[in-house]
């Protein structure tokens, strides 16, 4: 919440970045209220956000890809390659940390500007992925 204070309010003076501060404050109780309220107990496991160590990489290589797929559109007309792809997931179980997992795949998969992920198929423990620019995994 405060790194998106920042970037909406444009500023890093003292007295936006303490409101930015308490703004996040603020969000982060309401949160944990609802969580609450709800009866949700939550534990990150530290093996799920390994992944997101690989996401800079992955943001410049499809920022990459899809910018060559533009300029060859914009150049020579020809449409990029895209498609549907099967990515293997380990989707986990149907607990509340089953669902937490998979929300995290897909979220760190649809990050990156080539590729929106659509559905985890458990069963076949693959995940259905729209890509711009067509490429493997």
């Amino acid at each position: 919440m405060m790194a998106l204070w920042v970037a909406l309010d444009d500023s890093f003076a003292t007295d936006e970045l303490l409101a930015g501060a308490g703004a996040a404050a603020i969000a982060a109780l309401v949160a944990q209220a609802a969580c609450h309220q709800a009866g949700l107990r939550f534990r990150m496991r530290g093996g799920w956000l390994r992944p997101a160590l690989w996401l800079p990489w992955r943001v410049v290589a499809d920022t990459t890809a899809v910018y060559v797929a533009l300029w060859r559109k914009l150049a020579h007309g020809e449409d990029p390659p895209g498609g549907f792809a099967e990515v293997p997931v380990d989707p986990g179980d149907d607990g509340p940390a089953g669902i937490v997992r998979r929300a995290l795949i897909i979220g760190g998969r649809s990050f990156t500007p080539n590729a929106f992920a659509l559905d985890i198929d458990a069963e076949r423990a693959v995940m259905v992925v729209h890509q711009l620019v067509k490429k493997e995994g």
